[in-house]
């Protein structure tokens, strides 16, 4: 984590301990509530440009969060909410590409260049994430969440290959090398050391409390850093972008 990473984040852990410190009764006023959601999305070019010509197909894997959450009261109807989030993420998804950067290895060679053809994608993720966020308060049934979000990964997978087509070597005019759809034709990449460890961005929600302890809710969470470290460019940018679906259980 970056020195500035960690002042923001201090920062903020210290904003809160005052604003709570601050009210002796602090806990009383506190609500509670334990969440399980299932989330649809994956990570995703920042641009769907026209070197994705088609998507051959789309499993977004299996993708639900488990979360302890709390609101304090802060003035009227706003509340600050916040809590602790654990989260899995995955996606597999295969597309017909034309001049799309990559880099792969096949036969113990690396190569890089612009591909056209087809590629297949992989991601795994488990994070655990903590929200930020204002609510506003509407009624006693619903209430409106936005902030942001900062997550750490503790596993994170990205892999695949590029089959059935062929590759330029380092630009659209390069040496042409043909890749087949077999393990040893094809060119496979594995990108996971190359992830970030945090990511973060702006999350927003909406909660609906149907009964005194249960309740129903609604996430979007949209990743402003990318998913890979900023001296990685063998992939186009992609972005972590998740709505999720879920029940709430209100324990306070």
């Amino acid at each position: 984590m970056t020195d500035m990473k960690r002042h923001i984040l201090l920062s903020l852990l210290f904003v809160l301990l005052v604003v709570m410190g601050g009210n002796a009764s602090v806990l009383d006023s506190i609500s509670f509530d334990a969440r399980l959601g299932y989330a649809l999305g994956g990570t995703v070019p920042t641009s769907l440009d026209n070197k994705i010509r088609h998507i051959n197909s789309f499993n977004p894997g299996f993708n639900f969060s488990v979360a302890a959450e709390a609101s304090y009261p802060l003035n009227g109807q706003w509340l600050l909410h916040s809590g602790l989030r654990f989260e899995l993420g995955s996606m597999d998804v295969d597309s017909r590409v034309k001049n799309y950067d990559i880099e792969v290895v096949r036969g113990g060679e690396t190569l890089d260049g612009v591909f056209v053809g087809n590629v297949r994608i992989k991601t795994a993720q488990r994070r655990i994430t903590l929200p930020i966020q204002a609510a506003y308060q509407l009624n006693d049934k619903w209430q409106l969440r936005g902030g942001v979000f900062m997550a750490w990964l503790t596993n994170r997978r990205f892999w695949g290959w590029a089959y059935d087509g062929y590759l330029r070597e380092g630009t659209p005019v390069g040496a042409k090398i043909e890749m087949g759809t077999e393990p040893g034709e094809r060119g496979d990449f594995d990108f996971d050391k190359n992830m970030r460890h945090m990511q973060w961005g702006l999350d927003v929600g909406a909660d609906w409390q149907f009964s005194r302890r249960w309740g129903a809710f609604a996430e979007l969470t949209y990743g402003l850093s990318g998913l890979f470290k900023s001296d990685f460019h063998s992939v186009q940018t992609l972005r972590p972008i998740y709505g999720t679906l879920g029940i709430l259980y209100k324990i306070k």
